[in-house]
């Protein structure tokens, strides 16, 4: 048997295992078919989620997204990219600011298929659990997004539909939040003694949108399950603002370290209810 040879020169980062990483580290660019339902809850809410130093910013906003991701492609700084086969994903971020800075504080993104998440989670901090199913379909009455769990809840049921008469500026809609531009994460990595964090810092993950098409305004209606797991139905639906629905490229940079981050808000709990 042929030993083969590691590459020769320098090498960017990879993850675990060693051996045999499972992935690059790398940014990522991908087309998307892609719902955003936006609606309001309570504000005491969001206040009780956001970890120091992010703060409410005014707006208690939520947004669910359901998208389908059209052939991912992983950039490594080397020139390789790796390519993932079209997937589902969804997540619930409430906005939020730093500062100056508006922003998106992603509470939990779901995903089907083995692995796909692990990238966005292990390097960027972004909240990816494996899902039993995400779905996005479309149909005459509109467009409807639901997430059910790995234990087999259904903890996200989403329903869009165009308005008859949009609002907002001409031309297609992006379906992807304005205040999405800064996705502030939780990098935690628990210490292998058991007790506390290696690392626990917040982090700016730059999402960038564009090429919007096939695009539409309207509403929709939320409905969000118990589970102890993922427990969503604390951020009640008050008022849905907008839904938009329509193809975007989406493009995940690096990300930058910012604060260290001590008291982390915490309501799930490990379990498959």
């Amino acid at each position: 048997m042929t030993a083969v040879p590691p590459p020769a020169g320098p090498r960017p980062a990879v993850s675990m295992p060693a051996f045999a990483p499972l992935y690059g580290v790398g940014t990522e660019s991908t087309a998307l078919r892609w719902l955003t339902v936006e609606y309001r809850t309570d504000p005491e809410v969001i206040a009780g989620l956001l970890p120091a130093p992010l703060e409410p910013s005014g707006d208690p906003l939520v947004a669910i997204w359901v998208a389908e991701f059209l052939g991912a492609g992983f950039h490594l700084p080397d020139g390789t990219v790796e390519r993932r086969p079209p997937y589902f994903q969804g997540g619930v971020s409430v906005r939020c600011r730093r500062g100056d800075e508006t922003g998106a504080y992603p509470l939990t993104f779901f995903i089907e298929g083995l692995n796909h998440g692990t990238l966005g989670r292990e390097l960027f901090g972004l909240p990816k659990k494996q899902a039993r199913e995400v779905a996005l379909t479309e149909d005459a009455s509109g467009v409807r997004g639901r997430i059910v769990t790995a234990g087999g809840i259904e903890v996200i049921d989403v329903h869009a539909r165009p308005a008859d008469d949009p609002a907002g500026p001409p031309g297609p809609a992006d379906p992807i939040p304005s205040w999405f531009g800064a996705h502030f994460t939780l990098k935690l990595i628990p210490s292998a003694e058991g007790d506390g964090y290696d690392v626990s810092r917040l982090v700016r993950v730059p999402f960038r949108s564009g090429d919007a098409a096939d695009g539409w305004r309207g509403t929709g209606r939320v409905t969000l399950r118990p589970s102890a797991a993922d427990p969503l139905h604390l951020l009640a639906c008050r008022d849905v603002v907008a839904a938009r629905f329509g193809r975007v490229r989406l493009d995940v940079g690096f990300g930058t370290y910012l604060d260290h981050v001590t008291e982390i808000p915490t309501f799930g709990v490990p379990t498959w209810s």
